[in-house]
């Protein structure tokens, strides 16, 4: 792995980021002792405005790595004061009361419908019901008929445990609230399949390349992993077109080389 390109390509990634949001990005100082402190989506899940803290499924990611994003979520004054600990922030390692919940926010996905939680490596189940307490009266859900009674915080089996992905999210995103990013072939089935995607009235765009599966929306806008797979390419830049999005290629493929994909490397707030 090339640290000279992995920063490079970083930079690259946050400028593309800022790019596309209407307020600075919040970037925060390396922590040289904890190479994995990029991928900051794992460490806190946010969804409408709420913040759920995680306690890491690996046992190096936990501790500083946790609380430096912590902190910069309750103190840092260009959020205004938007997170306050009890009522907008929550901490897994606290409020769950379960020393044994564990949850990597790369197993959360949230389409603005459904709030889907992957059952993994790094998520248990304990961690899924602190997720379910925290979010589940909490979202506001997109296009959802006031009659739809399907729950809202989703378990997904652990059909990726132990395959090529680390996290849910390795394996599908999502473009809107209708639509999905999966791979072709069995992982891409499974997961689907256990997301019970097509019963919740999803569409699955299937993608040849399953790097290129994980993708951020920001503001109407993809960013989409440059990932050298042009019919992967083809397909997505098809779809954007449809939905009338943009969209950005960005490489983080070095980055990729530890499990990180796009969604990896930032958090969206809605403050």
């Amino acid at each position: 792995i090339s640290l000279t390109k992995c920063r490079t390509q970083h930079s690259r990634y946050q400028s593309v980021l800022q790019s596309l949001l209407p307020q600075p990005l919040l970037s925060l100082p390396p922590l040289e002792d904890h190479p994995d402190c990029p991928f900051v989506e794992d460490v806190v899940v946010v969804a409408d405005g709420v913040a759920c803290i995680t306690n890491p499924g690996h046992a190096s990611r936990r501790g500083r790595e946790v609380d430096t994003v912590k902190t910069a979520l309750l103190n840092d004054d260009r959020l205004e004061g938007h997170f306050v600990e009890g009522e907008t922030l929550f901490d897994m390692r606290r409020d769950g009361d379960d020393p044994m919940a564990t949850a990597d926010g790369g197993d959360v996905l949230y389409t603005g419908r459904h709030f889907f939680v992957g059952l993994s490596d790094r998520t248990n189940e304990r961690g899924w019901e602190v997720l379910r307490s925290v979010f589940g009266s909490r979202l506001r859900r997109e296009d959802v008929d006031d009659d739809d009674d399907d729950e809202v915080v989703v378990a997904v089996p652990p059909v990726i445990r132990g395959k090529s992905v680390l996290h849910l999210k390795s394996a599908v995103t999502h473009l809107d609230p209708h639509t999905l990013l999966a791979p072709e072939g069995p992982i891409g089935d499974e997961v689907l399949t256990a997301m019970k995607a097509e019963e919740r009235g999803y569409v699955a765009i299937r993608l040849k390349d399953v790097l290129t599966c994980n993708a951020v929306v920001v503001n109407g806008h993809v960013m989409v992993q440059d990932s050298g797979c042009e019919v992967s390419k083809e397909r997505i830049v098809g779809a954007c077109v449809e939905r009338g999005l943009g969209w950005t290629f960005v490489d983080t493929g070095e980055l990729a080389k530890k499990d990180a994909a796009l969604t990896c490397c930032s958090v969206l707030l809605e403050c």
